[in-house]
């Protein structure tokens, strides 16, 4: 009984002493302070409330919602490029007939969609800096390079596989092409981030012409 007494006492001493602490730490605190909680309180309050997330189905844009499908094309020569100048090293040693016809699988779909991505949806540009100008010649530049190195790169890979079948001299003949055409698409990609993400070109179809028009001004002569 005596023990419960001095537990209850000693419970009303522990809430008695928090509740003036609590008192204490309240008149502690800096006016400014009371006031600048209260005013974010307010603000917060009258924050909107949380938009409701978007499905997937309502930010996926159709095609035909781009103003040029050049983005969406460029992708496959850089990587089906380079990969191929990997596996082209590898062959150096392998000297592999299968390997060879993934190489030419490789090289030359990288031509075929590097093609695609010059002559066919490449976008019209109109009212470059001078800056980007110049950015847009050396883009261009590569870009014949990568066209002309990976179709060369596949009529050697023809040439391997059915003429100078694992002739390690010739093969590294190959290797040197392909490996051009890795460096020029890699040099290609580099400008061509280079107009987008500095020079500001297609963002928001920014500088960017009618594809109708049929061509680029005059006084530029380029394209991306």
């Amino acid at each position: 009984m005596k023990s419960n007494r001095i537990l209850c006492s000693l419970l009303l001493l522990f809430s008695f002493s928090s509740v003036n602490t609590a008192i204490a730490v309240n008149k502690s605190i800096a006016p400014s302070t009371k006031a600048g909680i209260k005013a974010e309180i307010a603000v917060n309050s009258n924050l909107p409330a949380s938009p409701a997330p978007v499905q997937d189905e309502d930010v996926a844009a159709d095609f035909n919602e781009f103003p040029n499908l050049h983005p969406l094309v460029v992708h496959f020569p850089v990587v089906l490029l380079i990969f191929a100048a990997v596996l082209q090293l590898l062959q150096l040693f392998r000297l592999n007939r299968t390997l060879d016809w993934v190489i030419l699988l490789l090289i030359g779909s990288g031509f075929i969609a590097a093609y695609i991505a010059a002559n066919f949806v490449h976008p019209h540009t109109e009212g470059l800096t001078e800056t980007a100008k110049k950015v847009l010649e050396h883009h261009d530049t590569y870009a014949t390079w990568v066209l002309w190195s990976s179709a060369t790169g596949a009529v050697l890979k023809l040439v391997s596989l059915f003429g100078l079948k694992q002739n390690r001299k010739f093969e590294i003949g190959v290797s040197l092409v392909i490996l051009l055409s890795a460096y020029a698409v890699s040099q290609a990609g580099h400008y061509g981030s280079q107009l987008v993400y500095i020079e500001g070109v297609g963002p928001q179809v920014d500088f960017l012409g009618n594809e109708d028009q049929g061509g680029h001004q005059a006084n530029e002569g380029h394209s991306h």
